[in-house]
């Protein structure tokens, strides 16, 4: 289980993330939410271990992240970043990176390595795209191939900023579902996603951050009804049953 204690994390003195205590489950997913500035990516990328706390723990199954090996850390925790570079490789040569922590040097992939990277691309419903160049892709096509890339990494934890960010209301269901298909792995999935409708629809946990603290955790109703959703965001969030489910959206104060 990843679990973070009474972390804290900033940048040049100053610490963005303020006592933040929160636990990261197996079969679940995580919505990391909040006002633009809150602290969300930071926490993203100190549960990675890619930046470090100025007090407090990250444990993984009760072992400091910080403190792991890079290479063992990465066959435990698969990050995708808010952005990256489109490199001019194949979908394919894209998803083998994921296998990176199992190669030693130097890095030849085997044909086990292969066969894990066409698996993950089958998984996503992206098979088809193998010999394509990622950077003739469209946005919600490079999604799914970076997601296949974290499923070839084979990871108990996938870590994901903002991955529906410029994708259409179609690609961004898509990636919100197969987040839901990486839980059912049993894997943690842990998002931060800006549309709050979506989170509040699709995770089974919801982290509210505001000022770097974390002032709601639990369930989206429970978060919902704590009240914290207003005076973090500005705006009024409502909850409508409809016959598939509780449907959330926002208006203005």
């Amino acid at each position: 289980m990843l679990e973070t204690k009474g972390l804290c994390a900033g940048y040049g003195g100053a610490d963005v993330l303020h006592g933040v205590t929160a636990r990261f489950l197996p079969g679940r997913v995580t919505g990391i939410i909040g006002p633009n500035g809150c602290g969300k990516s930071t926490l993203l990328k100190t549960l990675a271990g890619l930046h470090k706390p100025t007090a407090g723990q990250v444990l993984l199954d009760g072992v400091s992240v910080p403190d792991l090996p890079p290479q063992q850390s990465a066959r435990n925790i698969a990050y995708l970043p808010q952005s990256r570079n489109v490199p001019e490789i194949t979908a394919l040569r894209m998803v083998l990176h994921g296998r990176f922590a199992y190669l030693s040097y130097p890095r030849r992939y085997r044909p086990q390595d292969y066969e894990a990277a066409r698996r993950a691309l089958d998984w996503i419903g992206a098979g088809d795209l193998a010999e394509k160049s990622v950077s003739a892709l469209s946005g919600g096509q490079r999604q799914k191939v970076y997601i296949a890339m974290a499923l070839a990494q084979d990871t108990d934890i996938v870590l994901m900023d903002e991955p529906t960010t410029y994708l259409d209301i179609r690609n961004q269901m898509e990636v919100m579902a197969l987040a839901r298909r990486l839980a059912e792995l049993g894997k943690a999935v842990v998002m931060v996603v800006h549309d709050l409708g979506a989170v509040l629809r699709n995770a089974d946990e919801v982290l509210l951050l505001h000022d770097g603290r974390v002032t709601a955790c639990g369930s989206p109703a429970e978060v919902y009804a704590s009240g914290r959703l207003q005076p973090a965001f500005g705006v009024a969030v409502h909850a409508v049953d409809t016959p598939d489910g509780i449907q959330y959206y926002c208006t203005p104060v």
